[in-house]
């Protein structure tokens, strides 16, 4: 740029008085460190760094903490509904949360999945060794669908890999089957 055009150069401006520069005794800055300083350009600050007193308006009377949420009321409902929402803020697609009694004794048991298999089996096999710690559990859960009233069908694969492991061929009775059939019981 030439000497002497209308456009000012930013750095030919006036030149401050050491007076000028000292803004420490200014009421709108607040000295925080050795060269360091808060500085506001409509509010006067007092003693304190960050504490602004506006000069317009008189210092607004503290307000009163806000009081803590009550404890909540422990109630069925609640409870049901606070594990619902746990449950329903799970990512994944399966789950179970029971409290149960066995025998006078309380147990509880949680389970999250995306393998509905794993969780129904989860369930099942706790279940299972609530009943009777003596009683192996797949012994328990075969008593407990054989006594109850509910049908339960097999897959045909099922029944298949039963025969199968009883070394049976085609020309066998149901006879035959009944003795391979020991008092273990089967597996399905």
């Amino acid at each position: 740029m030439a000497q002497g055009s209308d456009d000012t150069n930013p750095e030919d401006g006036k030149i401050l008085s050491p007076e000028e520069l000292d803004i420490a005794e200014d009421e709108h800055v607040t000295q925080i460190d050795d060269g360091r300083y808060v500085v506001s350009s409509d509010v006067r600050t007092d003693e304190k760094y960050g504490n602004a007193a506006n000069t317009a308006d008189p210092q607004p009377e503290p307000t009163p903490e806000p009081e803590p949420d009550p404890t909540p009321e422990f109630t069925d409902a609640n409870v049901h509904e606070w594990l619902a929402e746990q449950m329903d803020d799970s990512n994944a697609r399966y789950g179970f949360d029971v409290t149960a009694k066995f025998d006078g004794e309380v147990d509880q048991q949680q389970l999250v999945s995306n393998d509905i298999v794993t969780v129904f089996e989860s369930f099942m096999l706790w279940y299972g060794r609530q009943m009777d710690g003596s009683t192996p559990v797949e012994d328990v859960l075969g008593i407990l669908l054989s006594e109850s009233n509910v049908p339960v069908r097999y897959p045909p694969e099922s029944i298949k890999t039963l025969l199968r492991s009883t070394q049976l061929s085609p020309d066998d009775t149901i006879a035959d089957l009944i003795e391979a059939v020991d008092d273990d019981g089967i597996e399905l």
